[in-house]
């Protein structure tokens, strides 16, 4: 019997701080923070829905697309949320795809 790595490509909708002081526009700060998540991996970032602005950081919802070696939904939600600086996920679709 043959082992199949599995690849899960993800959307999410992501609440997540933006540090003020970083170089480059607002998508990519979301961009860096959700790529420095562990397990989370060629990340696009499709849309940004919310903002707002405080002292020393942006408050901001996007909708990201990535992917992970988790599989389960919630698995994949739990990825995003231990991630520096990430507040809250919802995860829209988490597709598997055969390496």
């Amino acid at each position: 019997m043959a082992v199949h790595a599995c690849t899960t490509e993800a959307t999410a909708e992501v609440d997540l701080w933006v540090a003020r002081d970083e170089m480059g526009d607002l998508e990519s700060g979301v961009h860096r923070v959700v790529s420095d998540v562990d397990g989370a991996g060629n990340v696009e970032v499709t849309g940004i829905t919310d903002v707002t602005p405080r002292a020393t950081d942006i408050r901001v919802t996007a909708t990201v697309r990535f992917r992970t070696d988790e599989r389960d939904p919630d698995a994949v939600r739990e990825t995003l949320v231990e991630g520096f600086g990430v507040m809250d996920a919802t995860v829209l679709v988490a597709e598997a795809l055969d390496a």
